[in-house]
């Protein structure tokens, strides 16, 4: 028998890893004082937090995208990213919730994805000038990540694909299991 959490737990965990291959898969450096890259990243993400929610578009944006931060030459990046990609994929489930079902609102998708944006040129232009030190000149990574952003838009058409998770119902999953 599965339980609500366990199958949390299980989807958490996928969608971490689809955003840290997909992030990991394409790596075109981009320009920018402190380096940067364009990644598949952004359109898993923004796929699983305009179909799944703001809760697993937190998790699977800022643990799966630190984890690539960490396993490449972009480690000093990871604490950055967690919070922000983590905010960020919290901002973009929740402003996709619609009454006829989370990211069933193209209109409502497409503004969460642009308050992401907000959310991304934001946090990592702070980041990058405030912890790493470079002060202004982090205003030269911004062009990289409107790049990053735009091919995200591609989640856009992947998610009236993507499967629907069946609400848990203790009862109903009893009576599958016999």
């Amino acid at each position: 028998m599965r339980s609500k959490e366990t199958e949390q737990i299980v989807f958490g965990g996928l969608f971490v890893a689809i955003v840290f291959v997909a992030t990991y898969f394409i790596q075109i450096p981009t320009t920018g004082i402190s380096g940067g890259l364009i990644h598949l990243g952004n359109i898993a993400m923004f796929s699983i937090a305009i179909k799944y929610g703001r809760k697993y578009g937190a998790l699977s944006g800022g643990i799966g995208m630190m984890l690539f931060d960490l396993f490449s030459a972009w480690f000093v990046w990871a604490p950055g990213t967690l919070v922000v990609r983590g905010v960020m994929g919290y901002v973009i489930g929740l402003i996709a919730q619609d009454s006829k079902g989370q990211g069933e609102n193209i209109v409502k998708n497409i503004i969460a994805i642009l308050a992401g944006a907000v959310v991304m040129l934001t946090g990592y232009f702070v980041f990058e000038a405030t912890i790493l030190g470079v002060g202004w000149a982090a205003i030269a990574s911004v062009p990289g990540n409107l790049i990053q952003l735009s091919i995200g838009f591609i989640a856009l058409g992947l998610v009236p694909f993507l499967p629907n998770m069946k609400k848990y119902n203790g009862e109903e999953r009893k009576n599958k299991d016999k």
